[in-house]
């Protein structure tokens, strides 16, 4: 992880001094490494639809064959076999992400720089916390976004994110909320455009319910 958190404080220095602006140095960065792992969060996204869409499955199936378990674990298997569904494809992405992620992180939280930010000027220093919290609160807001998505609208899939990320933003440096701000909203982005059907059935490929169920017989 070193090689990556050197190459990332060497971009961050060079865009800081090109922009002259910390904060838009950041949001640019951050979108960079989203574009470059766009692929792995594009297949990740699809394996939780098709997770979601199979647990639909279960229930009609449980519906249908009540308390017989054997035929439901039977079908449920058919369906994982015949499309080639991986369960753990979703935890294999995000194990790939976490060397980049994590580096970014640590380079975040070693910057040092005396340009400071015409967008957020109440900040004078990247290394000290925001004393009004407003950043800590925007990134709470918006990774509590990035959980509550058309399929789960449980309240707390809101407020725990949001309760989350204060706790561990509340103190620390003004340029680590940035990133998880900026980061939690183009998740947020990315799911509410994978979310659409057309998108699923056109783009992703996405299984169906009523194709898995009809595979079945």
């Amino acid at each position: 992880m070193n090689i990556f958190s050197t190459a990332f404080s060497g971009i961050l220095e060079s865009l800081i001094q090109m922009t002259g602006d910390w904060l838009i140095a950041i949001v640019l960065i951050t979108l960079s490494i989203r574009v470059v792992l766009f692929p792995l969060s594009v297949k990740q996204q699809k394996a939780i639809i098709i997770s979601q869409n199979l647990n639909k499955v279960r229930e009609f199936l449980s519906n249908k064959y009540k308390n017989r378990s054997d035929k439901i674990n039977e079908s449920i298997a058919k369906i994982i076999t015949q499309y080639k569904v991986s369960p753990f494809l979703p935890l294999i992405t995000i194990v790939f992400q976490m060397p980049v992620l994590f580096s970014f992180y640590f380079s975040l939280m070693n910057l040092s720089t005396t340009v400071g930010s015409s967008l957020i000027p109440w900040i004078l220093s990247v290394n000290k916390p925001d004393d009004l919290h407003i950043l800590p609160i925007v990134a709470g807001l918006f990774q509590g976004l990035s959980g509550f998505t058309t399929e789960n609208r449980n309240i707390l899939t809101f407020l725990i994110p949001i309760c989350l990320g204060l706790v561990f933003l509340w103190k620390a440096p003004a340029a680590l909320s940035v990133y998880w701000g900026v980061n939690s909203l183009i998740s947020f982005v990315e799911k509410k455009i994978m979310s659409l059907k057309s998108i699923q059935r056109r783009f992703l490929k996405v299984i169906s319910v009523e194709e898995m169920i009809k595979s079945l017989g």
